[in-house]
């Protein structure tokens, strides 16, 4: 086993671990493990290919990771910043909504998650980690959280266009560009 996939195991881990110390009420611990979720995250992928072990398997497990690294991220928000959220909670639900039309739809049509790692996606995640560490950090900031959540939606977004525009499952898709050209490679 390569170690970027090793990693994307950590974090698969690290979901329920960092779900159950939000629960437990341990904030510090829970954004410490996010924190290192969310960086392994970033680095896995470069890793990946810098080692020259990029592989269809590590596409779809990295996505699993990230799934459940957001779903623990998102209940730690509830648990810790409850309060905070009032009326984005609107937002977060059309995030959820956004995430979840996404992951259907690539299921449904491909029967896996999107595992396209779009460019938008990965600006998204990197923004949410920022948001994360500016929470832990800092203070809330609504003004971070909303255009973390916008791009998000727009990320989620891309990814359903992307699953609709696709004639088979691709992990290498960069953008709904390239999977317009990918589509009509496919078809030559």
């Amino acid at each position: 086993m390569n170690i970027s996939d090793q990693l994307s195991y950590c974090r698969l881990a690290a979901a329920p671990v960092a779900a159950w110390l939000a629960a437990a009420g341990q904030r510090d611990a829970f954004f410490i493990l996010l924190g290192l979720s969310l960086l392994t995250d970033l680095v896995d992928g470069p890793l990946a290919r810098w080692l020259g072990q990029e592989s269809r398997l590590g596409a779809k497990l990295d996505t699993i990771a990230d799934a459940c690294t957001l779903l623990a991220g998102i209940f730690g928000l509830f648990i810790f910043e409850g309060h905070n959220l009032g009326s984005e909670r609107a937002w977060l639900y059309l995030f959820l909504a956004s995430y979840a039309a996404a992951a259907l739809a690539s299921l449904a049509k491909f029967g896996g998650l999107p595992a396209y790692h779009l460019y938008l996606s990965k600006t998204a995640a990197f923004c949410a980690a920022v948001f994360f560490a500016w929470l832990y950090l800092i203070d809330y900031s609504r003004q971070i959280f909303l255009a973390v959540v916008v791009l998000g939606i727009l990320a989620n977004i891309e990814s359903l266009l992307v699953t609709l525009r696709l004639r088979r499952f691709r992990t290498d898709i960069t953008s709904i560009f390239a999977a317009g050209r990918h589509a009509r490679d496919d078809d030559s």
